[in-house]
Parts: structure tokens; sequence; C-alpha cells
């Protein structure tokens, strides 16, 4: 209050200066709503991202499983083959090449699964790795 007992008086406000910064609040307003909008599809899309890395790792579990049990079969089959051979070469003393044959091809398909055992071993290690990196 003054002396004389009057009320400051407030400056005059321009009407566009309102206006404008009316205008801007809103553009802010928007920004932030996109925002969030953008965010929540990044988490939705985060989430189905971790489903997909998740059931892919099941599936190469299962398929892991499923060709190691056949490589067990196949490796019993090639013992067996190599029992049979060597009864087969008892019996029939001319088959000594063969049997050495089937021998070394016995030992390659041997070697064969075992790298291929390591081989999916690493894989599997690159898809966890790379699930671990996406979360």
């Amino acid at each position: 209050m003054g002396l004389f007992k009057r009320t400051p008086k407030t400056p005059p406000v321009d009407p566009a200066e309102v206006a404008e910064l009316r205008q801007r609040i809103d553009e802010l307003q928007q920004l932030v709503r996109d925002m969030s909008n953008a965010d929540d599809v990044r988490d939705q899309r985060v989430a189905e991202l971790d489903g997909k890395v998740i059931s892919l790792g099941a599936r190469v579990t299962q398929v892991g499983t499923e060709v190691t049990h056949q490589l067990t079969e196949l490796s019993g089959d090639i013992d067996k083959l190599g029992t049979r051979t060597d009864e087969i070469a008892a019996t029939v003393g001319d088959l000594p090449e063969q049997v050495e044959a089937v021998r070394s091809d016995q030992a390659r398909l041997a070697n064969e699964q075992a790298r291929y055992e390591i081989r999916f071993s690493q894989d599997l290690a690159e898809v966890a790795d790379i699930a671990m990196k996406k979360r």
C-alpha cells in the first residue's frame, strides 16, 4: 500500500501473450502425453521380445534334447554294427578291410557327434547371452 492507501497497479497483460503461453502449455502437455505413450509402447515391445526370447530358449533346449537323444541312439546303433562286424569278421576271414573301414567310420561319426554337441552348447550360450543383454 502506498502512502495514500492506493493499491498498486498490476501491469497490463497482453491477451496475445496469454494466448501464446496457453498454446505453449498445451503443446508441452501433449508432448508429455506422447512421451508417456511411447514409453508404454516400448515397455510393451520389450515384454513381447522377452516372451519371444524365453519361448525361443525353450524351443532350442527342446530341439537340443531331441538331437542329443537321436545322436545317442545313432551311437548305440553304430556300436551294435561294430559288434556285429566283429562277429562277421571272426566267422568270415576275408573282411578285415571292411571291418577297419566301419571302425574308422564309427570313429569319424563319434568325432562329428562330439563337435556337434560342442557347437550346439556354444549356440545355446550365445542365445542366453543375447537374451540377458536384451533384458
